[in-house]
């Protein structure tokens, strides 16, 4: 009497997994990968006003960790930095990606030669969540390149999950020096 309700059980589950798996037509068809981009495609074009530059050097913060429950408890993040190569056309390189504790000491430099970022790409920098760098780490973004390019996009992320608990938020990089 067991054996047959297991069976009915099992058969409807996977009658149920079955359902779910079918294609319809309000599924988005596979993307293709690796396809070629040609920048002159984009409908709006390039705005000789638009800021160009040849280098920058960038301090971006993060936070190894926060203080929560009236600041007799840290919540331990990791984080990442995101250097983003906004050009359309020309690869960007990172020179320098050095990362600070709350005093301001250098702990890491993490990038021993410089690093080429190609058109539209990105590479990023990683802090785990065991760190205790502090409420005010940073890291000095430093990038170049050889013609004047589109701003990058440098940005931190935190991420905290701790005992059902979750945070997360970013922060973006302030300019403190520039090449034109």
């Amino acid at each position: 009497m067991k054996y047959p309700a297991i069976i009915f059980i099992l058969t409807l589950s996977l009658l149920g997994v079955m359902s779910c798996t079918n294609k319809d037509e309000h599924q988005p068809e596979k993307k293709q990968r690796n396809l070629p981009f040609d920048p002159k495609s984009l409908i709006i074009k390039e705005n000789s006003d638009a800021k160009k530059l040849r280098g920058q050097v960038l301090y971006i913060p993060v936070y190894s960790n926060v203080p929560y429950h009236k600041q007799s408890k840290q919540f331990d993040l990791s984080a990442f930095v995101a250097i983003h190569n906004t050009d359309l056309n020309h690869p960007i390189r990172i020179t320098k990606v050095l990362f600070f504790n709350n005093d301001g000491k250098l702990v890491a430099n993490y990038l021993p030669k410089p690093v080429n970022v190609q058109p539209l790409g990105s590479t990023n920098y990683f802090i785990p969540e065991k760190d205790q760098s502090g409420t005010g780490a940073n890291f000095l973004v430093e990038w170049m390149s050889d013609i004047p390019v589109n701003e990058p996009l440098i940005e931190s992320v935190m991420l905290g999950l701790t005992h059902g608990q979750g945070v997360s938020f970013s922060s973006t990089g302030k300019v403190i020096r520039e090449m034109k």
